[in-house]
C-alpha cells in the first residue's frame, strides 16, 4: 500500500461530500465539512512536497493541527444536547488554541507540539465517548447507518484514541529512532484512511437519504 494512499481518501470524501450543498436542509457543520476537506488535502500535498525537497514541515502541521482539532470541537458543539458540555466544547474551541501557543511559547518550544496534540486527541475522545452516551439514551428510534454525524463521529473517535497512544510516548521519548518513526507514519497512514473512509460514508449514506425520500 503506498504510503500516502490517505491523501486521496481525503480529495474524495471532499469532491463527494459537496453534494450537501444541493440538499436541503443541510446543516451549516456539514456544508464547511467539504471546504474543510479541501483545505485538508492541499496542507497535506503541500507537506509532502516540502518532505520531498527535504525541507521542514513541522511549522505547517503544528499550525494545521490544531485548526484541525478547533474544526472538530466546532463540530461536536453542534451535537450536544447537554447545555453543561455543549458550552464547555463551545469554550474549547478558544482555550485550546490558546494552550498551543503557550505550549509553544514556553514549553515545546521546537519540533512538533506532542503535548498539545495529545491534549486534543483526549478532549475529542472524551466528546464523542459522550455523543455516544446521549445517543444510546435517546428514546425514539434512530437509524445511525443513515445518521452522517454517526459515521463521522465513530471515524474521529477510532482514529484519535489510537493515535493517543503513538503521540503520548513520542512526549517521554526524546529521540526516536527511524524505524519507530518510519512505522509511526504507516500506522497514522491506516488510521487516516478509516477516518476519511468514515467521513465519505457520512456523505454517501446522505445521498442515499435523499434518493430514499425521493422515490418514497
Amino acid at each position: 500500500m503506498p504510503l500516502y494512499l490517505y491523501i486521496y481518501f481525503i480529495l474524495l470524501s471532499g469532491l463527494v461530500g459537496i453534494v450537501v450543498y444541493f440538499q436541503k436542509p443541510s446543516p451549516l457543520y456539514l456544508k464547511l465539512f467539504p471546504p474543510f476537506l479541501i483545505i485538508t488535502f492541499m496542507v497535506e500535498i503541500t507537506g509532502l512536497n516540502l518532505a520531498i525537497k527535504g525541507r521542514n514541515t513541522q511549522m505547517l502541521y503544528n499550525v494545521f493541527s490544531s485548526i484541525e482539532f478547533v474544526f472538530y470541537l466546532w463540530f461536536l458543539s453542534f451535537q450536544f444536547k447537554n447545555k453543561f458540555v455543549k458550552t464547555l466544547c463551545q469554550n474549547l474551541i478558544w482555550i485550546y488554541p490558546l494552550l498551543v501557543v503557550l505550549n509553544k511559547l514556553y514549553i515545546q518550544k521546537t519540533g512538533f507540539h506532542t503535548y498539545t496534540y495529545s491534549l486534543g486527541c483526549l478532549l475529542i475522545v472524551a466528546l464523542c465517548i459522550y455523543y455516544f452516551f446521549e445517543l444510546f439514551k435517546t428514546t425514539h428510534s434512530i437509524k445511525l447507518t443513515r445518521e452522517p454525524t454517526f459515521w463521522i463521529i465513530s471515524g474521529l473517535l477510532f482514529f484519535y484514541s489510537c493515535s493517543y497512544p503513538f503521540f503520548a510516548v513520542l512526549n517521554f521519548w526524546k529521540n526516536p529512532n527511524v524505524r519507530m518513526v518510519l512505522g509511526l507514519v504507516w500506522v497514522t497512514s491506516l488510521l487516516n484512511i478509516f477516518l476519511y473512509s468514515s467521513i465519505l460514508a457520512g456523505f454517501l449514506c446522505r445521498i442515499k437519504i435523499r434518493n430514499s425520500l425521493s422515490s418514497s
